[in-house]
């Protein structure tokens, strides 16, 4: 039988001090912070993020859990990555404050740098897993109109999508929960609804490749994830 590894959570506020616990024990609440993804963050890799909210949590004071051993560590998971380039209104991760004390949403808030600005903190609902889609709003410079994109969703748009075993050609409106096209100053807009699930997901950049195979000439100005959702199409908390 294999011993639990135990863990240790400390306090970054002196008064606290630390709290020894074994993995599973609930000595702790888990908090779910919402946060946007702008300017010079656009070009975070994962793991500049990762730093970044590191040394936020950090600087905030907040009574965090951290993990145990020889470099410990706030305990943080994000949900899905953003590619490089893409914004974000909408980008979630989870941390562990110490059971018993006090959330201090105003520190933590401001040890964010504004390219990644907080926008709420809250108790999630519901567990990543469960992510099943994300919204985008992509913008394109492209030679078809909004009425032409959008009646070339009404027919097979193929692509060559890629995972890391195989390449497969599909119609990615199967990915496609909904699709709006309007127009936006010198751009078409699309507002999309796509799957972004373990299983089936779906990057915005097949938007465009599915676009340029229908004929059009397609370019990306500005693609912009605006959150997450469940299966049902409910909005992820």
């Amino acid at each position: 039988m294999k011993l639990k590894q135990r863990r240790i959570a400390r306090s970054t506020a002196a008064a606290a001090g630390p709290l020894k616990c074994w993995g599973g024990n609930a000595m702790f609440k888990e908090m779910r912070v919402r946060f946007c993804k702008r300017g010079t963050a656009v070009y975070f890799s994962h793991l500049d993020l990762n730093r970044a909210v590191m040394r936020a949590l950090r600087r905030s004071g907040v009574p965090f859990w951290s993990t145990g051993g020889f470099s410990p560590h706030p305990y943080c998971i994000f949900a899905q990555p953003l590619s490089l380039g893409f914004e974000s209104e909408g980008e979630l991760f989870d941390f562990r404050l110490l059971e018993g004390a006090a959330m201090n949403r105003q520190a933590l808030a401001e040890a964010f740098p504004e390219a990644l600005k907080v926008l709420e903190i809250y108790e999630p609902r519901d567990a990543f897993k469960e992510i099943a889609y994300a919204g985008y709003e992509v913008d394109l410079k492209t030679d078809g109109s909004a009425a032409e994109i959008t009646r070339a969703f009404a027919h097979p748009l193929m692509i060559v999508k890629k995972t890391k075993r195989s390449e497969q050609t599909v119609d990615l409106r199967a990915f496609v929960r909904e699709i709006t096209v309007s127009t936006s100053p010198g751009a078409v807009r699309l507002q999309a609804v796509i799957a972004a699930g373990n299983e089936r997901n779906l990057s915005p950049n097949y938007l465009a490749e599915g676009l340029r195979g229908a004929g059009f000439s397609v370019e990306f100005q500005r693609v912009l994830r605006r959150g997450f959702y469940r299966a049902d199409g409910t909005a992820f908390r």
